[in-house]
């Protein structure tokens, strides 16, 4: 199990069982506390949407990830650092995200890592981590365009989260990871029931079946030299990945581990300045560029092998695993169809 972020992790995991009927009050029970957003269905897509009690409940959890990454709720597009002369001071709400997958639960942990880990750590997104609770699910039904299990991950939550539930025909198998997860659970303890072993052997039958989709799906591993293959990389390999690219930027902005960003100081108004945080790519033409116009990467070819450097290579070499969670946003979002795990298959 990964331990994450918060260390009060509970060694003897402890399991609820909450009935199909329940869901919506611990929904509201929840909300009371905090802005709730959990995954629908529309069009054939999971998409994340607030909780409000008076509004049409229908979750769906049995999709995978939603089309949308869960980082904006942790490191925002945009986001306002400081002001001047005047600072801000802004109190973070607390936020449940509730059904999330297992490979949004990755870029959680490069973010972590990234921004918890070393010194100076970012208050910014210490703030928000320390304000969201992580509710995820089980990924019982992974499609073509997934892969975690290449990356080393299951398609279920097994830490970084505070609870991770399975659904099963009696209804939500809950898992809980962290105290303030058990707290949560404590609070609305009247909703739950003590799970039986039929509950706990379907979820291993739903997580054995969904293993094997997945193997199905990728039945070739990456080379298990990865790093050093793309670090050695020959200029025909890499002009040919990045044959098809038409710079759109989908597959940067739509990864859920990506974290680079620009500080940038605008004067607001007659005597206000402000700092804003925004997300950067290295596919941006002037990602690298330094002061007098130098540019160590100005070719599209260089900018492009980077992103394979950065997540397969640079941060394998301080974490030990990739940033990079097998989603699959980036093929589902590329206006040319690339699939990167074609490329690292070579």
């Amino acid at each position: 199990m990964t331990k994450g972020y918060f260390l009060d992790i509970i060694l003897t995991m402890n399991f609820y069982l909450l009935p199909p009927e329940k869901v919506f009050d611990f929904f509201t029970i929840l909300s009371e506390d905090g802005v709730v957003f959990y995954s629908i269905v529309e069009n054939n897509s999971a998409h994340l949407i607030k909780f409000d009690k008076d509004r049409e409940f229908k979750p769906n959890f049995i999709k995978i990830r939603t089309a949308e990454n869960i980082k904006h709720f942790l490191f925002p597009s945009r986001e306002v650092l400081s002001k001047f002369p005047r600072d801000i001071q802004i109190k973070r709400a607390r936020q449940y995200l509730f059904g999330m997958k297992n490979c949004d639960l990755r870029g959680i942990d490069v973010y972590d890592r990234v921004f918890l880990k070393w010194e100076p750590i970012d208050p910014f997104y210490k703030e928000r981590r320390d304000n969201t609770i992580i509710i995820s699910a089980d990924c019982p039904e992974p499609e073509d365009c997934c892969f975690c299990n290449l990356v080393g991950l299951n398609p279920y939550g097994e830490g970084i989260c505070d609870i991770n539930f399975t659904p099963t025909s009696s209804g939500l198998l809950f898992e809980v990871f962290t105290q303030r997860g058990e707290r949560i659970i404590k609070k609305a303890g009247n909703l739950f029931r003590s799970p039986g072993k039929d509950d706990e052997k379907e979820r291993d039958i739903n997580r054995k079946a969904a293993i094997k989709q997945l193997e199905t799906n990728n039945q070739k591993p990456f080379d298990i030299n990865l790093p050093e293959v793309i670090e050695k990389a020959d200029k025909n390999v890499i002009r040919n990945a990045r044959d098809e690219c038409v710079e759109c930027f989908a597959c940067l902005h739509g990864c859920p581990t990506c974290y680079c960003f620009l500080l940038g100081d605008y004067k607001k108004g007659d005597n206000e300045m402000v700092r804003v945080r925004t997300w950067d790519t290295c596919y941006y033409a002037a990602y690298a560029r330094v002061g007098g116009g130098a540019n160590p990467r100005s070719k599209l070819d260089e900018r492009f092998w980077h992103r394979f450097q950065c997540k397969f290579n640079y941060f394998y070499q301080y974490e030990k695993f990739y940033a990079c969670s097998g989603c699959g946003r980036c093929y589902r979002g590329c206006s040319a169809l690339i699939d990167i795990r074609k490329i690292l298959w070579q």
